[in-house]
């Protein structure tokens, strides 16, 4: 047979994965075969019933028969542009695949299967004089109308084809352009979409191609939407969001207007693993869910979603795009195709198994009110669920038997009880919770020394299970309504104190504590001061908050060290891995401190530590801090390039009086500019503190490498305790570029053209302070 490749196939089951109710059929790996990653998949049978796995890959797409599934063959490669993006789908004897490698679509006649491999293919631009070249997916409906989202064409919303009438010569039918579209499916002229970096999925009626009819939206839980299907009723719609820990959401759309959700289930809770695509199969949901592979749940009850089924394919667990891209679960033989990112093609064989149902309602003893936000947990299962408004509860377990079941509310004694649980039966469970009686504390805050009561002080108190927040009165005090009687971590704070932290063992005995306070200037971001964020920036704007990480590395995923607690101020903070999806984009993010009295210092300094990244390293995006005394502001600290470790926090030391007299009403400002198209930027900043002079080893830290000397100089300085060639420049306190160039270990930089005063150097992102005499 012409262009068959016969594959050297893993027969035995994938070494080192996990499974439940689902088999191993075989695998081809397609790094040994065509050194490639695989993205996206589609199933496809011809007219003699033989099926097949048409597998997108980053080098081209895969055509691969099952006749013999445990013995599969690729029958036909068709070599593409290099893209991670590879998506795919059928009508009738044609395949559409779409990539974002610009190529326009292609469209493959896969008639001559299975007695001819060779396949003839034409690329798609679009009609004359309205061309798109790339598109992140397509989908096609039942009566042979093409839906192309993200293409390259106005904001990449929705192009509609008519691919029935001539499958090889699509003509464009009408266009839904409302916003970006990420991903979608239509059925029965709906179309359900999902838009990805706009955080909520669509509903439109597309009965009229040219005219689309926008029905309804609802945001789903991490903003970030990435895929919708629904039920085959049409009533319910199943959500994820491509972020860590984000999860398979259904929702009740028999109102479009009026969405509402109905339940929310993670694969390996805590764990951060991302869910990619949903498929809704009958009763049962069949998710590719990143490293930890496909995962099924029974949505038999779309409000009680139970895991029943696994297939690892992924060697480990991560937070990031590693693992299953694809899945195909609507192979008449009932096989699933997986597209593994690294690992390649598999073929699976599920067992679709009923789930063990559990459900009840929650009330307080006594009142006999509905208690909401109750955690149901059946013991040993990594499941938990909470009660809603009505007290009512659903959860449930993939295998029949006797558990136990804690029932936990904040202020509640916790609950446990025994229940069986039987397959594909809803076992009732109601539970009647006790109050945990309550007690009183009052914490008074002191001025140090003085005695005299501080006014408008926050103060928190964390247990384990709850967080109290309070504000002290003309008093100096705050009365808290506790119910744990164990240990707390209590900070109290004021602009223009210093912070106090500590934990302290708390029962219905305490009473009252007493909290003493220094004066100074101190914040570790663990209260709210009123640090203003403003600027114009599109996205990034300065959050306070504890720091989510991103997958490349360009932010941080924790606060600096020595202080308390975990919270910093970030450009942007959302809980999606992707740093280009809330860094600093198209302007200015701008962080300013309330006023400070510096003026009853002898000698102050500016403490913080700080983190920035920019990916192209430009000068002209850059994070700045800057002085104000009320009347003019100075430049005091500067960063143009990533971080050597960007796990890492850079602690500075700056002397106020190198480049502004300290006065009454004074500010520090930070700024992180975007004006390099396409760069990525991001920033933080955290244990701000002002101190009598320098703190002996902060400042050194970014030094300790390289050092300038002299130092003050007249006409020469040089730079050393480095190795070959660095960049410079020198500026004044403005930011102004007064000097630039390239210079070596023990070689001179002349600055006798320069006025006498304080100069900032820059070498690669170190920043030196330079006296001129």
């Amino acid at each position: 047979m012409k262009n068959l490749f016969l594959l050297v196939l893993m027969i035995v089951p994938f070494l080192g994965q996990s499974q439940v109710n689902i088999d191993s059929i075989s695998h081809i790996d397609y790094q040994a075969l065509h050194s490639s990653n695989l993205n996206d998949i589609w199933g496809y049978v011809d007219e003699t019933n033989i099926e097949y796995a048409l597998v997108g890959a980053s080098k081209g797409t895969s055509i691969v028969s099952l006749q013999d599934p445990v013995n599969p063959v690729e029958v036909a490669w068709l070599p593409g542009v290099d893209n991670i993006w590879r998506d795919i789908v059928t009508w009738g004897d044609y395949a559409y695949v779409t990539t974002e490698a610009e190529v326009g679509m292609q469209i493959i006649d896969m008639s001559p299967l299975p007695s001819g491999t060779s396949l003839n293919s034409v690329f798609y631009n679009g009609p004359m004089g309205s061309n798109w070249s790339s598109a992140h997916t397509v989908y096609m409906d039942e009566n042979g109308f093409a839906y192309v989202m993200g293409a390259n064409r106005g904001n990449g919303g929705v192009i509609i084809l008519d691919v029935n009438t001539d499958p090889m010569n699509p003509v464009e039918v009408g266009t839904f352009d409302n916003w970006y579209v990420h991903d979608g499916f239509v059925r029965n002229d709906t179309m359900y979409l999902s838009h990805i970096s706009d955080g909520f999925f669509s509903i439109v009626d597309v009965s009229d191609k040219a005219n689309p009819v926008l029905l309804g939206t609802k945001t789903t839980p991490h903003f970030f939407t990435h895929s919708s299907w629904p039920n085959d009723q049409g009533d319910v719609v199943y959500t994820t969001d491509e972020i860590s820990g984000a999860f398979i959401v259904s929702y009740d759309i028999t109102d479009p207007v009026n969405i509402v959700e109905l339940d929310r289930i993670q694969s390996s809770p805590g764990a951060g693993i991302i869910p990619h695509n949903v498929f809704v199969r009958g009763d049962y949901l069949v998710t590719s869910y990143y490293s930890d592979g496909v995962v099924i749940h029974d949505a038999t009850n779309p409000s009680n979603m139970i895991e029943v089924a696994s297939f690892d394919t992924y060697p480990g667990q991560t937070i990031s795009y590693d693992g299953a891209w694809g899945v195909y679960p609507y192979l008449p033989s009932g096989l699933i195709l997986v597209s593994d990112i690294t690992q390649g093609l598999f073929i699976l064989d599920p067992t679709y198994e009923k789930a063990a149902y559990l459900e009840g309602t929650v009330t307080e003893q006594g009142s006999g009110n509905l208690l909401d936000q109750v955690s149901v947990q059946i013991v040993g299962h990594n499941q938990t669920d909470l009660s809603n408004v009505q007290g009512d509860y659903a959860t449930g377990i993939l295998t029949a038997g006797n558990y136990a079941v804690e029932y936990t509310k904040v202020g509640y004694f916790p609950q446990t009880l025994t229940v069986d649980l039987l397959n594909n039966q809803t076992t009732v469970q109601d539970v009647v919770l006790v109050p945990i009686p309550p007690f009183n504390l009052t914490i008074t805050v002191l001025e140090n020394g003085v005695g005299t009561p501080i006014p408008n002080a926050k103060i928190r108190l964390e247990a384990d299970l709850i967080t109290h927040e309070g504000t002290t009165n003309a008093l100096g005090e705050e009365d808290f309504t506790l119910y744990y009687q164990e240990s707390y971590r209590i900070t109290v704070g004021k602009w223009g104190y210093v912070t106090f932290c500590a934990d302290q063992s708390i029962d219905n005995s305490t009473g009252s504590l007493i909290v003493q306070l220094n004066e100074g200037y101190f914040d570790d971001f663990e209260l709210d001061f009123g640090w203003t964020s403003f600027g114009t920036a599109q996205t990034g704007q300065w959050e306070r908050g504890v720091p989510f990480a991103t997958n490349s590395g360009s932010a941080p995923g924790l606060d600096a060290d020595f202080d308390c607690g975990g919270m910093a101020y970030v450009t942007g903070n959302a809980s999606t891995l992707n740093p280009d999806s809330d860094d600093v984009d198209d302007g200015l993010s701008l962080l300013q401190s309330p006023t400070m009295n510096l003026s009853t210092y002898t000698d102050p300094y500016i403490n913080f530590s700080r983190w920035y990244y920019s990916e192209f390293n430009q000068i002209t995006d850059t994070m700045r801090f800057f002085l104000n005394d009320g009347v003019s502001t100075v430049q005091i600290d500067f960063a143009a390039q990533d971080i050597p470790n960007q796990f890492s926090w850079i602690a500075r030391s700056i002397r106020v009086a190198d480049f502004i007299t300290p006065t009454a009403n004074m500010s520090m400002a930070v700024q992180v500019g975007d004006q390099q198209e396409e760069n990525i930027n991001e920033g933080g900043i955290d244990y701000f503190f002002v101190s009598e002079g320098s703190v002996v080893g902060v400042d050194e830290v970014i030094q300790n490498a390289m050092s300038v000397y002299p130092n003050p100089a007249t006409g020469e300085i040089f730079l050393q305790g480095f190795s070959g060639a660095k960049s410079y420049e020198i500026m004044d306190l403005n930011g102004r570029v007064l000097l630039n160039g390239e210079v070596s270990e023990g070689e001179q930089i002349d600055i006798g053209t320069l006025v006498n005063g304080t100069y900032l150097m820059i070498v690669e992102g170190e920043v030196f302070r330079v006296l001129k005499d």
